[in-house]
């Protein structure tokens, strides 16, 4: 006897969302569909989890206190401006299960982040997509964004920068648009997990502004500044007040004891590991717009952030067509058809080290002779 009649709805409908980083049981393939830190975890990594080893027949603190603590002297606020999380995909899941009720109107701007999306459904919100202009390389317009604020509209989704189109709005956008947001009674969810590895993250972060903004949720993560995503501890930031009632909700010891540990050290003590990542990234970045635009005989957008998002109609070949023949050169991009039209013609692929580049330019040269183009 089936029990579909006595699941909600809105759970029946839902089709899991599809990432990058799927290299599980792809043992020879080099991963360059995920986002993370190209030096990888920093080398003491192993050294703080051992040090966590002892307090692992206690609970977990499910307060966090020190790792609460390590974060507000990182981005100079008060610890009770900051909440934890299994991952950033906790918080995501959490934040429309406070502020969003069944039939509310939330909008976001289409492609971006699959997760916003679905957290918002299986609360049964009504999602109201802004498509990004194609023709514009998908760069957000602010006014047509305030344009959604409508009457009914409870939340509005910026991934900044956003996955995985690679634009990025300036601070002054972003608070334009929370400002705005305020006044309409909206709250403002801000994904800024892909930030902290830009060179502008200092000029471009709102984490400072949300205790001023009471309407306003940031997340950020240890998976892509630290390049750990096997250990799930992701953050955000609200006001006291905002903070007060995700952190009610949430599921009790969140994040374990060695995540706690861990991430602490990481904080304290890891911060040039990033500082030397970004550097990297800013002069990688550009050799790899320049080895791409000679490969491609094509010019090739600069992104805003430290990834690609590269249309394919120069090559003749679909998203999921490029990712299987970029895999038979042992190379793992990103499939970017599941963030729906018009991504199936794109895809998403990232920096790394020089060495890396080099192996995966290869691998676009060899594609790319293969289908007699490029030089």
């Amino acid at each position: 006897m089936s029990v579909e009649h006595r699941v909600r709805p809105e759970v029946r409908a839902m089709v899991r969302p599809r990432h990058g980083g799927d290299v599980w049981g792809r043992a020879d393939v080099r991963d360059y569909s995920s986002n993370v830190n190209p030096l990888g975890p920093p080398a003491r990594l192993y050294e703080y989890m051992a040090g966590a080893a002892n307090d692992m027949e206690n609970y977990p603190d499910d307060s966090c206190a020190e790792l609460k603590e390590a974060i507000a002297r990182r981005y100079d606020v008060r610890a009770d401006n900051i909440m934890m999380g299994a991952g950033s995909a906790e918080l995501i899941r959490l934040f429309p299960e406070v502020f969003v009720h069944p039939g509310d109107r939330v909008v976001m701007p289409r492609p971006t982040f699959s997760e916003y999306g679905f957290a918002c459904r299986l609360m049964g919100a009504r999602l109201i997509d802004l498509p990004l202009p194609e023709d514009d390389a998908f760069r957000l317009d602010v006014d047509d964004l305030i344009g959604e604020m409508v009457p009914g509209t409870r939340a509005v989704y910026v991934c900044n920068p956003n996955n995985p189109t690679a634009r990025m709005l300036s601070r002054g956008e972003v608070l334009e648009l929370v400002e705005e947001a305020s006044r309409r009674d909206i709250m403002f969810f801000l994904d800024e997990t892909l930030l902290e590895l830009s060179e502008r993250d200092r000029d471009v972060s709102c984490v400072g502004e949300v205790e001023a903004h009471d309407n306003l949720f940031i997340i950020r993560s240890f998976t892509k500044s630290f390049a750990m995503p096997g250990m799930r501890i992701g953050y955000g930031f609200g006001s006291r007040e905002v903070v007060r009632y995700m952190d009610a909700a949430r599921l009790s010891w969140n994040l374990g004891t060695l995540e706690q540990r861990v991430a602490a050290r990481l904080m304290n003590e890891e911060q040039d590991h990033v500082r030397r990542a970004v550097a990297m990234l800013v002069e990688e970045k550009e050799r790899m717009r320049h080895q791409i635009s000679l490969i491609l005989d094509s010019e090739v957008r600069l992104p805003d952030s430290y990834f690609f998002f590269h249309p394919l109609n120069g090559m003749g070949l679909t998203s999921p067509q490029f990712r299987e023949a970029m895999l038979r050169q042992n190379v793992l991009v990103r499939d970017c058809s599941s963030f729906g039209p018009p991504c199936g013609g794109y895809s998403r692929f990232c920096v790394k080290t020089r060495d890396k580049n080099e192996e995966f330019l290869s691998a676009l040269r060899s594609v790319v002779e293969g289908i007699g183009g490029g030089r």
